[in-house]
């Protein structure tokens, strides 16, 4: 089931995805995700903060269309952007907050700096597939992992390596 929202702001602008199947249990998803919104859009609370949402809603609408970097990108489709967003409401409270970009695949890369020779690139498809690449020193690290709507452990060891010394 989907449940989304009809307004185009980027706090809300998603669909969420729910295997709930009774009113009740649709209620209590609906409220949690309320709740789980006022605190992501906490600066205080969250390093990401409602400013990493407003980030990427800004690199989605900019890279939109066919084209967006003069040299034939493909754009970033909506779906992209709701598996983004959801990526990254999916990431721990407190976990240091990437930067944004587009990819001329149409797809959203998210990264984190840790200093020279320590970064974190993700990138996030539509159909909910996370490519992965860090540079930890001397050592690489790289893959894919299914979205499947919480943050593969893999990833978050990686964005913990990269960005703590």
């Amino acid at each position: 089931m989907i449940v989304g929202a009809s307004e185009s702001s980027p706090s809300s602008h998603r669909a969420v995805h729910s295997r709930a199947m009774s009113d009740v249990a649709i209620l209590v998803g609906k409220e949690m995700r309320l709740g789980w919104s006022h605190l992501l859009e906490s600066l205080a609370l969250d390093s990401r903060g409602a400013m990493g949402f407003h980030e990427l809603f800004r690199v989605y609408e900019e890279c939109q269309n066919a084209g967006w970097d003069g040299h034939g990108a493909a754009p970033v489709s909506e779906a992209t952007y709701e598996q983004a967003r959801e990526f990254l409401e999916a990431l721990p409270l407190g976990a240091p907050g990437p930067s944004f970009g587009a990819e001329a695949d149409g797809h959203i890369t998210m990264e984190w700096y840790g200093g020279p020779r320590r970064t974190l690139s993700v990138s996030i498809t539509p159909d909910g597939e996370i490519h992965y690449a860090a540079l930890l020193g001397a050592s690489k690290s790289f893959g894919s992992e299914p979205f499947l709507g919480e943050s593969p452990a893999i990833v978050l060891d990686l964005i913990r390596r990269v960005t703590t010394k």
